[in-house]
């Protein structure tokens, strides 16, 4: 817009687009919406040294087990921002309901995989000899759906900003720039510090616990009767 004063201005138009909040208040909702962010990104990559820890005792740790893997993250990756874009743009009404639902998908996939992912994984072994076809059916059973909805969101945040005063290439950047880190926190964190410390079970538990704050916070967020907490 070439107005002075650069990121005043921006400031300042966020906070008319949030309906004049005072600024203290706009930094903390500001914190709030980025910490569940990278909680996001967390969830995420965190969740896939979850999953090869679980599939090693039926599967191995092999080049093939991981190339699996990869691939079921990266296409969930690709199927949640495709869905999270289509909830961004859906009517009001069918955005919070879509929202909703995309988080009970999320929250109930993590605890089936949680309470039911080795029981599933052992009959999934004598079923299929053909370690491939094993590997498939587990990957997409237990693993694609929480990621693919907890990716859904990431789109929605970039629309956050977008429609409270952030340019959407800015916002995109942001967006996608903190849950990056938030990726490498988790790989991080649950490679170093939760499993050597913590059973694999525990871990999936603590994963659902997180997943079930996180998404409700962040769903609540995203109302778009509340352009942030209220104050």
């Amino acid at each position: 817009m070439g107005a002075p004063g650069g990121g005043r201005w921006d400031f300042l138009e966020f906070t008319l687009a949030t309906g004049g909040l005072r600024p203290p208040n706009l930094r903390v909702h500001l914190v709030i919406f980025y910490t569940l962010v990278v909680l996001l990104g967390i969830l995420s990559m965190g969740f896939q040294l979850l999953a090869s820890r679980l599939l090693n005792p039926f599967f191995g740790s092999s080049l093939i087990v991981w190339a699996w893997l990869i691939s079921t993250f990266l296409a969930a990756f690709s199927v949640g921002s495709i869905l999270g874009g289509w909830i961004s743009n859906a009517p009001t009404s069918q955005r919070i309901r879509a929202q909703w639902i995309a988080g009970a998908v999320a929250v109930g996939s993590l605890a089936f995989t949680a309470f039911f992912g080795r029981a599933v994984l052992g009959q999934i072994e004598i079923a299929f000899t053909e370690i491939t076809t094993g590997l498939l059916v587990a990957c997409l059973g237990l693993f694609f759906l929480p990621v693919t909805t907890l990716s859904s969101f990431g789109p929605q945040c970039v629309q956050f900003l977008a429609g409270r005063g952030t340019p959407p290439g800015k916002a995109s950047g942001l967006v996608y720039g903190v849950s990056t880190l938030g990726n490498i926190a988790g790989v991080m964190l649950t490679a170093f510090v939760l499993i050597p410390h913590l059973p694999v079970s525990t871990l999936l538990y603590l994963w659902l616990g997180v997943a079930l704050v996180n998404l409700s916070c962040l769903i609540i967020l995203l109302r778009p009767d509340k352009p942030a907490f209220s104050p």
